[in-house]
């Protein structure tokens, strides 16, 4: 396939090799975004179904994007919400990005984790829930702020803001954990960094 604007324009005209190729290139990253707000496999696959049907049924009326993966997180964090709302009685829903990443369960079943892997699972369990997500955005999603902005529904300033906030947060709590510098803790590859 292309790059994302020919393969979304694709989609949008109906070419069922570009919806094939949009649903299996972005389910898997979707579903792990998903369940980082709610840990139901079953609800979230449900919610993502719903966004392929919308998007489907919306067709050339969708908007124009150069990056797939953001147009999907942004329609799924919506479909979340919208769908929790429903689910609950009493009104009022807030999407908190409270699950684990797969970096802390991983160390968490590991019998023999260093210490280093031990301090970095400490440290992300300790941030907010909006220091996850911004966290998880940019550095395992490896989104621009432009895109986290809309996601995460806040200005440029303050997304950069999070970010500088958050990664302090977790150089506090390691350097708390053990005296190794903090920036061996970072030197991993991306793909694992949360």
């Amino acid at each position: 396939m292309k790059n994302d604007y020919e393969i979304w324009e694709r989609f949008k005209a109906g070419d069922k090799s570009a919806l094939s190729y949009v649903y299996f290139q972005y389910f898997h990253s979707m579903f792990q975004y998903g369940i980082k707000f709610k840990d139901d496999p079953d609800f979230v696959k449900d919610c993502i179904q719903d966004v392929f049907i919308k998007l489907i049924k919306a067709g050339e009326k969708l908007g124009a994007t150069e990056n797939i993966r953001y147009y999907l997180f942004k329609a799924l964090k919506n479909v979340l919400y919208k769908n929790m709302m429903k689910d609950r009685k009493t009104g009022f829903v807030t999407l908190e990005f409270d699950v684990p990443y797969a970096l802390e369960e991983e160390i968490s079943e590991k019998e023999n984790a260093s210490e280093r892997e031990k301090a970095l699972a400490n440290a992300l369990s300790q941030l907010s829930p909006r220091q996850r997500e911004i966290i998880y955005l940019r550095f395992e999603c490896g989104m621009d702020y432009n895109h986290i902005c809309e996601i995460m529904q806040m200005k440029s300033d303050s997304a950069r803001k999070l970010v500088f906030r958050s990664i302090k947060s977790l150089k506090e709590i390691i350097e708390g954990y053990r005296t190794t510098p903090v920036l061996f803790f970072f030197s991993f590859p991306q793909k694992h960094v949360f």
